[in-house]
């Protein structure tokens, strides 16, 4: 870590340590006494089987003295809880659950339990907290997660199955919702049905009653001690349960005006189809990126062929059901490793939030200079018309986001699609020409190559100048 190796962001809340993220590793320093434990579990036959199964974070040990310092690598792309779909926000509770089951194998738990604690690694999850590591006291079988596992995935994922609430809005939400919350939103008979009933119903009747004047205020008795074993077991069943209530608090997979859409294309003939697939895979071949953006990816088409060409693909759609499908569809597939789905509108991208908005970066800063490649396929008519962002700033964010190249796709004003996001509006829009398109593209880019379809689309390569 040279003196100019500035870090991207640092965090600061958890008492046992901090995480600096730098373009090399995400390097970790453990206070005292935490480091003992930590020191302990590390290299330990069970860490070394998560670490293989890609179900936990790698550490490097690089030096124990002043103090213990670790070296994580680098996830490709970090992503947040809020630019999920609901099925990773449920394979990332999942995924907790799983490990916790593992970790009590040999005596260990995770002492804290939030989405923040998880990545993707394309679409799979993997746990990169390992200071949420702790020894599991077995003889007190209680869980001290157990609440913010509820408050941070159960109710945001019952929230927005049963009231319509966005997953999009924990990002506000950090410590997740509480119960009264959703208790004073929810339908009356929607709270006596699982999950509401054990998260939400019976904690606030338990609260009322303890409110009560004649209630009588006493200290908590302590834990029964129990045998290990027993205390295994009765944690065990505790997080059996929690799995329970995450899928019934997942929602059922539903289809969208989009996610159907690839299947559905009018505007397209079955040449024209054929045409541009071939198109682009032809390029991807020559160009072999390394790093994709794969705007407006719908069903993932293009990002499976980006994949196919040895990429590290990031998808991003702004339609949530569009997302999730793609993720539900990559998994167990030969692209779960090289493609991260994400809930992304690039016209109103994730902003930055945290103490004084460094704890969690915006999209645009983990994006902008990150891709070699950005594909921008049928997309640009759609910020044009129905976000209403300039096109020279579009063109401008292009060059910003790749390093190299943009295959991009043109939408003539006669296309029937583009009539139909155009709504009446014809004359405000009359300077959306393609000699314009053109003007504004190349300011940043030259163009290498371009096609024509049958439609009147047209498809351009263009390799960003400088």
């Amino acid at each position: 870590m040279g003196e100019t190796d500035t870090p991207w962001f640092t965090t600061f809340r958890d008492p046992a340590g901090q995480l600096e993220v730098r373009s090399d590793g995400a390097y970790r320093v453990v206070r005292s006494p935490f480091d003992e434990e930590i020191l302990q579990f590390l290299g330990t036959p069970l860490e070394r089987r998560l670490v293989l199964d890609r179900s936990l974070i790698d550490s490097e040990i690089l030096c124990r003295e002043p103090a213990l310092q670790l070296r994580h690598p680098l996830v490709y792309f970090p992503s947040y809880p809020w630019e999920w779909s609901p099925g990773m926000w449920s394979a990332a509770a999942d995924l907790t659950l799983h490990l916790c089951n593992d970790l009590l194998d040999e005596g260990w738990i995770l002492k804290d339990a939030t989405p923040l604690n998880i990545l993707f690694q394309g679409a799979n999850p993997i746990f990169v907290d390992v200071l949420s590591v702790a020894r599991a006291d077995l003889r007190r079988p209680i869980w001290f997660a157990y609440g913010q596992f509820v408050r941070t995935f159960v109710l945001p994922l019952l929230a927005f199955t049963r009231l319509g609430w966005p997953l999009g809005a924990t990002l506000a939400r950090r410590d997740g919702y509480e119960p009264e919350e959703i208790g004073r939103t929810l339908p009356w008979l929607a709270r006596w049905a699982q999950p509401a009933r054990s998260t939400v119903t019976l904690p606030l009747l338990l609260s009322r009653m303890q409110k009560r004047p004649s209630a009588t205020v006493s200290a908590a008795p302590a834990p029964h001690l129990v045998e290990p074993d027993a205390g295994r077991y009765i944690l065990r069943k505790t997080l059996a349960r929690l799995g329970r209530l995450v899928r019934a608090a997942a929602p059922t997979p539903t289809e969208s005006a989009w996610s159907g859409y690839t299947q559905a294309l009018i505007h397209y003939s079955e040449g024209d189809v054929a045409e541009k697939h071939a198109f682009v895979r032809r390029l991807l071949g020559n160009l072999v990126p390394s790093r994709v953006l794969d705007v407006g990816c719908n069903a993932g088409v293009y990002s499976r062929l980006a994949a196919e060409a040895g990429a590290q693909v990031v998808a991003i759609d702004t339609d949530l059901q569009t997302v999730d499908l793609l993720h539900r569809n990559l998994a167990g597939s030969p692209h779960a490793k090289s493609i991260l789905p994400l809930c992304i509108d690039l016209a109103r991208p994730t902003p930055a939030v945290g103490w004084e908005n460094r704890e969690n970066a915006s999209f645009l800063n983990r994006a902008i200079g990150y891709f070699d490649l950005v594909l921008m396929l049928a997309v640009i008519h759609h910020l044009l018309l129905t976000s209403q962002i300039p096109m020279e700033q579009i063109a401008h964010l292009a060059s910003r986001l790749t390093t190299r190249d943009l295959i991009v796709e043109w939408v003539p004003a006669s296309d029937p699609k583009f009539q139909e996001i155009l709504r009446g509006r014809e004359a405000i829009y009359l300077h959306l020409t393609e000699s314009f398109f053109l003007l504004c593209f190349e300011k940043y880019f030259s163009i290498i190559e371009q096609l024509t379809l049958s439609n009147g689309r047209t498809l351009f390569h263009l390799r960003r100048l400088g």
